[in-house]
């Protein structure tokens, strides 16, 4: 190989392209430690975003189911009240009816065996209109107790969706400081060498 021109020259333009090299290549790690910085933070946001929008969307869920179930403990308390109101109806019209063939027989039904009879029935019914109120109430109750689980539930991935989103965020916040201390490193070790 031949060398063209003073042989300290030579070495010196060595030197400067040297120098040329390791900047360029100080600059292009510092760039793409930037860009990946960049991009841990943006990934991270959309994540965030992503974990807070399925956290609503699992609340609104639970809301709605909520809301019918209040509506169905609603309607419970309406046909509980309503079968109560048949039974009582059905009750007087049979009593009504004993009464009437009682009488028709010539028994008098204001005293004795026939007056305990008349008031064991109208207790019995009125026994049992009572226990066809409770069984409404009772599952009208649990309807609701329902719909306040489902309300608290809403509001439990609401708050679990935030906490998800902001330990996202804190770890793309760190992934992007741990690569930017990767980067500053490695052009701390290009401008070594």
């Amino acid at each position: 190989m031949k060398f063209m021109g003073d042989p300290e020259e030579v070495i010196t333009n060595n030197r400067y392209c040297s120098f040329i090299t390791s900047t360029t290549l100080a600059i292009i790690t510092v760039a793409a430690t930037v860009a990946s910085a960049a991009g841990s933070i943006i990934t991270s946001r959309a994540a965030a975003d992503q974990a807070e929008a399925e956290a609503e969307a699992g609340a609104r869920q639970s809301e709605d189911q909520a809301e019918i179930s209040r509506q169905q403990a609603a309607r419970e308390t309406q046909v509980a009240a309503q079968n109560e109101e048949d039974f009582r109806a059905r009750q007087r019209r049979a009593a009504a009816s004993v009464r009437a063939a009682t009488g028709a027989r010539g028994v008098e039904i204001g005293s004795g065996s026939p007056l305990l009879t008349a008031q064991d029935f109208a207790r019995q019914a009125e026994v049992q209109s009572l226990r066809i109120r409770e069984g409404g109430e009772v599952r009208s109750t649990r309807l609701e107790q329902q719909a306040s689980l489902l309300t608290t539930q809403a509001g439990s991935l609401r708050s679990l969706g935030s906490s998800r989103a902001s330990g996202i965020r804190t770890a793309g916040a760190v992934g992007a400081g741990v690569s930017l201390l990767k980067g500053a490193a490695r052009t701390a070790r290009i401008f070594q060498e």
